[in-house]
């Protein structure tokens, strides 16, 4: 493996400096997003193959091992995956059972807890299962979910801060919500909205993939609720079904406050998961800093190297390449830790490749649990995930600079490069709690995550249309591949930008801080005072 990875070396041409090349991007994608790798799916062979490319290429551009001596830190996991035994069954007021199959009317992502297990109760619809008591909202007021399966939407209320939003729709947040309140299984509903947003079709794949928990040294998974470790999802007709003939209704208010209430349904729902142990790599590199003073403090940059391997085919298509979602990210990263080994900066540098960020961040929560360096050393931390290269653009998208003072150096380095931050266009995505960059936010560290923007160099190009076509054709599909309509120089304002930040970062004399009185900071970080 070693001589073929030495090999491909060559088609790398270094970066000096901020010059950074668009054949050294290319040449990255190239190989990370090959059918060779199989999608790169967490603890397969092909992401194996992909740690070891990175590993060779952190080698390559001077970094030491990051990872207590290693370029590897191994991460033990649980699989489930979801077995087509599985079914829910519906029974309204006196009426008759109603069996619904699972990959059909609904998914599953399996029961992380137990092989095969049965929960029968009432179903009560909980809005969004937000409680948040700054916002003066609570989708549990009136309603006992104590001993019910509770039937929710994803997201958050559209008028809470965007922060706040992001983190209420978080999926950990939700189950531990949820557990807080006494119910024993959620069910996920579908809206118009959401139907429009992500093919059902694609649901499903992901639900077939299952899913990955870190384990702890005795075993048992990290971050499941042990009292409701079960959820289903329901497609958009059966949440019409289940919700009756309130459904539209229900769909309207979504957009205020959607009242909470008991429904005339009683749910058995039947899961049969399969679970087997797992290891998989988290790649870690290490530069160094100049500064004796500064030295012992880090940022992390973090970019994920899985994607979902290999699914259900598409026009004859089963491998799911993930060129831009995530090889793009990790050439990016490549090159920036290439550019800062040359310019020295005062403090010590991380580059972290992940595993397992299409289980959930999974590989990033890890490392934020188990860092290669003490916890409170961590300074802070800049991700970069998913660089959407089909035109290049004139605008990034800082998700997070209102939240710690990264974002003024952010403000900075776009004056510097004369480059416009633009506000996120697509709240509802959720973007900030959807990418590595949570793991550490909810450990206390200050983080920011650079997205490419949508103010298209090329002109009459609908730059969100765009982007939402992309999402809704290509996205988690065999079509993220190397065949698509590609502007490979759409990678260079984000890799250079991304490399003036975290330099600028390493080198000022204040480590990053929470703003006064920011949400993820009174949550995560102490009152907003630096950890």
């Amino acid at each position: 493996m070693r001589f073929l990875l030495a090999f491909l070396t060559f088609l790398t041409i270094p970066a000096t400096g901020q010059n950074f090349r668009v054949e050294a991007i290319r040449a990255h994608m190239t190989f990370l997003a090959s059918d060779l790798l199989e999608g790169r799916g967490t603890a397969t062979r092909g992401h194996r193959i992909a740690a070891e490319y990175v590993a060779a290429q952190y080698e390559l551009a001077g970094l030491e091992p990051g990872a207590n001596g290693s370029w590897y830190q191994d991460v033990p996991f649980v699989e489930t995956v979801p077995d087509a035994a599985s079914t829910v069954t519906l029974t309204r007021g006196g009426g008759q059972p109603v069996t619904l199959r699972i990959f059909n009317e609904f998914t599953s992502y399996g029961d992380p807890l137990h092989g095969e297990r049965d929960v029968e109760a009432e179903i009560v619809f909980a809005g969004y299962g937000v409680t948040a008591p700054d916002q003066k909202y609570d989708d549990y007021a009136g309603i006992d979910a104590s001993g019910k399966i509770v039937a929710l939407f994803s997201g958050a209320p559209s008028s809470f801060p965007n922060a706040v939003r992001a983190y209420h729709s978080s999926t950990p947040r939700k189950f531990e919500n949820a557990a807080r309140h006494g119910a024993v299984a959620i069910v996920y509903l579908t809206s118009p909205i959401d139907a429009g947003r992500v093919p059902w079709e694609r649901t499903v794949g992901s639900a077939k993939h299952g899913s990955m928990s870190w384990t702890r040294p005795d075993g048992t998974p990290h971050g499941i609720q042990r009292t409701v470790s079960r959820s289903v999802t329901f497609n958009l007709e059966t949440t019409r079904q289940l919700l009756g003939n309130d459904a539209n209704t229900i769909f309207e208010s979504l957009d205020r406050t959607p009242k909470g209430r008991a429904l005339p349904v009683r749910a058995r729902i039947h899961l049969v998961s399969t679970h087997s142990t797992r290891t998989s790599p988290n790649v870690v590199g290490l530069l160094r800093g100049s500064d004796p003073q500064l030295r012992d403090e880090y940022l992390v940059y973090s970019s994920h190297l899985d994607h979902i391997g290999i699914g259900d085919p598409v026009d004859g298509d089963a491998i799911n390449n993930g060129a831009f979602d995530n090889a793009s990210g990790i050439a990016a990263m490549i090159e920036i830790a290439r550019a800062l080994v040359a310019a020295k900066p005062r403090r010590s540098i991380l580059f972290l490749a992940t595993t397992a960020e299409e289980k959930g961040m999974k590989g990033a929560d890890y490392f934020a649990n188990n860092p290669t360096v003490p916890l409170d050393s961590i300074a802070g931390n800049i991700n970069i995930d998913m660089l959407v290269m089909t035109h290049a653009t004139r605008d990034l998208l800082p998700f997070g600079a209102e939240t710690n003072d990264l974002g003024d150096v952010a403000r900075d380095v776009a004056r510097q490069m004369k480059v416009k931050l633009a506000s996120d266009p697509f709240p509802e995505e959720m973007i900030f709690v959807r990418s590595d960059q949570i793991a550490f936010i909810r450990r206390g560290i200050p983080a920011i995550y650079i997205g490419p923007g949508f103010d298209v160099v090329a002109s009459g190009v609908d730059g969100p249309g765009e982007y939402r076509d992309w999402l809704r054709t290509r996205y988690h599909s065999p079509k993220d591949d190397l065949q698509q309509p590609i502007d490979w120089s759409a990678a260079l304002l984000l890799t250079e930008f991304d490399y003036r930040l975290g330099l600028a970062a390493a080198n000022r004399d204040a480590r990053p801080r929470w703003k006064p009185g920011d949400f993820f900071g009174e949550t995560f970080g102490r009152g907003g005072s630096a950890r």
